[in-house]
């Protein structure tokens, strides 16, 4: 019988002391395991509160298309004014004058018409929560744009070629008027934009021939101005991540002249070079379509 008892209470006291041996004493009292058992429900019960909670939180909205960065593409007419004229740059105020240029220490500008070309350009800009963004633009034409024009001093008339080629970069502001930025999607968008950016000009050669024994030629030069530029478009979203951008640029690419060396080739091939710079301004009218790809 005493066996029997001595065996019953080794286990008892097994079956206490075996979840305690995680702990630092093999034989932890009964306190221990009690707080054990308690603290493991009590962790049970947090647990299936913290997966309640998370399941029933609405979920986080998508982030808008109009908060991501986009690049743009685009291609467009270039149009300038056919009023565009070359004048002396010193006008008329020297010891040669040209009878192109200057007729009796007046001047008698040329007037030059410009032929119409394509234009291309690329942009990388972020878009913001407001509506305003910024981009960085680049552009250039597709080709360089032929110039000519005639003009008659006296019996004598004159033939005029020249070309202009421009490429250059800017950074333009835009304002989109949207009346919710939280929409992931937009159809339709105006806006306004301004730019303020450098571009490289290079003026070929002007070239005179005329019925006169002499021809002449103004050398070219290549020059880098500061450019203004205007616009307003609208875009259409076709889907969250492409959109059709149309819209107008006007380009102010300031001044632009020749070198301040003139050429004058005799019939029997004689060259002789004096001082004649010639000078206009040149702006541009340009109608764009173009996409811009959210990325």
């Amino acid at each position: 019988m005493k066996k029997v008892l001595k065996s019953l209470v080794l286990i008892w006291v097994y079956t206490l002391t075996v979840p305690a041996c995680a702990s630092e004493n093999l034989f932890a009292p009964v306190s221990t395991i009690e707080r054990m058992y308690i603290g493991k429900q009590e962790e049970k019960r947090n647990d299936f509160e913290t997966e309640t909670t998370s399941s029933s939180a609405p979920k986080k909205e998508k982030e808008s298309r109009l908060k991501r960065i986009y690049i743009g593409v685009y291609g467009g007419y270039f149009y300038t004014k056919d009023d565009m004229t070359f004048t002396d740059s010193n006008h008329c105020k020297r010891a040669y004058t040209a009878d192109f240029l200057c007729t009796d220490g007046k001047e008698n500008p040329i007037a030059l018409d410009y032929k119409d070309d394509y234009f291309l350009s690329a942009s990388f800009g972020i878009n913001s929560a407001n509506p305003l963004r910024v981009e960085l633009s680049y552009f250039q034409l597709g080709q360089a744009i032929d110039i000519q024009g005639t003009n008659t001093v006296g019996i004598d008339s004159r033939n005029y070629y020249s070309n202009i080629d421009l490429k250059g970069g800017s950074v333009n502001v835009y304002f989109d008027f949207v009346a919710n930025r939280n929409k992931p999607y937009f159809v339709f968008v105006p806006y306004v934009m301004a730019g303020i950016g450098a571009s490289e000009i290079d003026l070929g050669d002007v070239s005179f021939k005329g019925t006169s024994d002499s021809d002449f030629i103004v050398l070219g030069k290549v020059q880098r101005n500061r450019t203004i530029v205007y616009g307003a478009g609208i875009t259409a979203g076709l889907n969250n991540y492409i959109s059709l951008d149309i819209g107008y640029r006007y380009y102010n690419f300031g001044t632009i002249e020749t070198e301040n060396t003139l050429k004058e080739i005799a019939v029997d091939g004689t060259e002789t070079l004096k001082e004649l710079q010639m000078q206009t301004d040149l702006e541009a009218h340009i109608a764009t379509i173009g996409l811009k790809f959210q990325i």
